[in-house]
């Protein structure tokens, strides 16, 4: 679960970084609610790695860092790679709380596999919203 928060620490700082953007209004307002469901995103894993006995960190300088990067790549031109990458980062995140799930509810925790579920309901969603963006 440690790589999912450092991904969930990658995303917002992505997003924070994205819905800045003026070219297209629409798209960074959808950017600025996921970081808002980021933080939550956020908070809900390391609650939940915090219950099952792990100490998790507070935040990730190198995701910070690779977001930044990845937002000038933005500047210059390649938003849609920018995107792209954060469509196949949701869609990853989303598998491995699936999985954790499975493995919670195997091991007899209910509780936080539904937790889980509903970590990776949100990175799905995260997924098809930027999917459209990205076809467009």
């Amino acid at each position: 679960m440690r790589l999912a928060l450092l991904s969930e620490f990658g995303a917002r700082a992505m997003y924070g970084h994205l819905s800045r953007s003026r070219r297209d209004p629409e798209l960074a307002a959808l950017l600025a609610r996921f970081c808002v469901e980021e933080d939550e995103q956020i908070a809900k894993l390391r609650a939940l790695m915090t219950a099952l006995g792990a100490r998790p960190p507070a935040t990730s300088r190198r995701r910070r860092f690779a977001a930044w990067l990845l937002h000038l790549a933005g500047c210059v031109g390649w938003r849609r790679f920018a995107l792209r990458l954060c469509l196949e980062s949701e869609e990853t995140v989303a598998r491995w709380y699936a999985h954790y799930a499975i493995h919670l509810v195997r091991t007899g925790r209910a509780e936080e596999a539904r937790a889980c579920e509903t970590l990776g309901l949100t990175k799905h969603r995260h997924a098809l919203a930027l999917q459209a963006w990205i076809e467009r």
